[in-house]
């Protein structure tokens, strides 16, 4: 056994080495059999690549092609579900079809060419209002939960879908008119050139309400983030 008064009175200084906490490689005191992280920043802990992102600004015009019940011919009122097919066969010009503008980190990515062909199928909920109108049950002000997707054709052999959520509220004492606004998610049914787009953001169409004599015009926006290709 070795005498005590051969032992060093003074301590064997820690050793900073590195060692992998997690995913993560953090610097370490050793001090005997005990290892201590050393507190880090926390940006400094975060050794995974950052996924890449792009802006969108987009928008669309279409027209209301039909309008009824679901599973049925019967006109749309404020008892029931309404199913509204809104579409544009895009071409040249303005005010046709959807257009989609971006910022992306790689050109490989590229821009979409304007006024492409969609598709919008929406589904309004009449039956079960979010907030009640200022004069009524069915007057102007009244908001109802709606959803839909969105499906554009980039090309002969590309569509981005985008599924819609959010509510859509009469406009003032208008019981004819519709501003849906709320928030778009790619769809995984994307295909060809987009077919592993990833994006999130808001949207917001200025539609027809689908009630009997109300116009069939629509208008949209979309902004937020869009990426596909490599």
């Amino acid at each position: 056994m070795k005498p005590w008064w051969n032992t060093s009175r003074h301590p064997v200084p820690p050793r900073v080495t590195r060692r992998r906490v997690g995913r993560a490689l953090m610097r370490v005191v050793v001090a005997g059999a005990v290892s201590l992280p050393i507190a880090r920043p926390f940006g400094d802990l975060l050794d995974y690549p950052r996924t890449g992102g792009a802006v969108i600004e987009a928008w669309a015009f279409g027209t209301l092609s039909g309008a009824t019940h679901p599973n049925s011919q019967e006109a749309c009122d404020f008892d029931h579900v309404c199913a509204l097919a809104i579409s544009s066969a895009g071409g040249a010009g303005t005010g046709a079809g959807a257009t989609i503008k971006t910022s992306f980190e790689t050109t490989s990515q590229g821009e979409p060419s304007p006024n492409l062909p969609f598709t919008l199928t929406e589904t309004i909920d009449y039956g079960h209002r979010i907030t009640k109108g200022v004069h009524g049950d069915t007057g102007g002000g009244a908001c109802y939960p709606g959803i839909g997707a969105m499906a554009i054709t980039v090309d002969a052999s590309s569509t981005l879908v985008l599924d819609i959520v959010g509510q859509a509220c009469q406009v003032g004492n208008n019981t004819a008119q519709l501003v849906f606004t709320g928030s778009y998610v790619t769809d995984v049914a994307s295909s060809g050139t987009v077919a592993n787009a990833d994006g999130i953001g808001s949207v917001s169409i200025n539609s027809p309400s689908g009630l009997p004599g109300t116009g069939t015009n629509m208008k949209a926006s979309l902004a937020g983030q869009l990426i596909y290709g490599n």
